[in-house]
């Protein structure tokens, strides 16, 4: 009797035993793929966030003065004149910037959506503290009904005060 190689019998179990593994490795390989593309739209709306969120602060940290404030724009004056205006708004699920007769730059990518800005002046009745809240509320634009792509809508809510007072 030949015994080198498999029987049939034996040739089966092995490819059942590895079918199995197979069939546990696959829905968990799925699952960490998900988690990193999840993981990766969640991160690229709060970066966006910090990133607004800290542009706009420094815009009004720098600023002389408020030229104009309305619910969801604000004009502010920048020390010196080729910066003047400086005007903040949004547009288009776009929250904007234009520094004097500069082109207007979009301060948020096109991954990323905001759908609210709101400006709140806090300035003092004896004009001396200038304090300027703002509120964005800013979510994915992936448009996708994937749930790996579906961040929730972060609101982010910062102030800042004039320095120059």
């Amino acid at each position: 009797m030949n015994t080198k190689g498999f029987t049939f019998i034996e040739i089966i179990l092995y490819i059942s035993i590895v079918s199995i593994v197979l069939m546990a490795l696959v829905p968990f390989a799925w699952n960490v793929i998900g988690g990193s593309v999840k993981s990766s739209a969640e991160q690229e709306v709060s970066s966006q966030a910090r990133f607004i969120s800290e542009k706009i602060k420094y815009e009004i940290r720098n600023a002389d003065s408020i030229n104009s404030i309305a619910a969801t724009s604000i004009s502010l004056d920048p020390p010196g004149t080729i910066n003047d205006p400086t005007i903040i708004d949004l547009s288009g699920g776009k929250i904007r910037i234009k520094l004097g007769a500069a082109a207007i730059v979009d301060l948020n990518s096109t991954d990323t959506n905001i759908t609210s800005l709101t400006f709140t002046d806090f300035t003092s009745a004896d004009n001396k503290t200038k304090n300027i809240q703002f509120i964005f509320t800013i979510d994915d634009n992936y448009g996708s009904s994937r749930q790996e792509y579906d961040v929730p809508a972060q609101t982010v809510e910062g102030s800042s005060e004039l320095r120059s007072n």
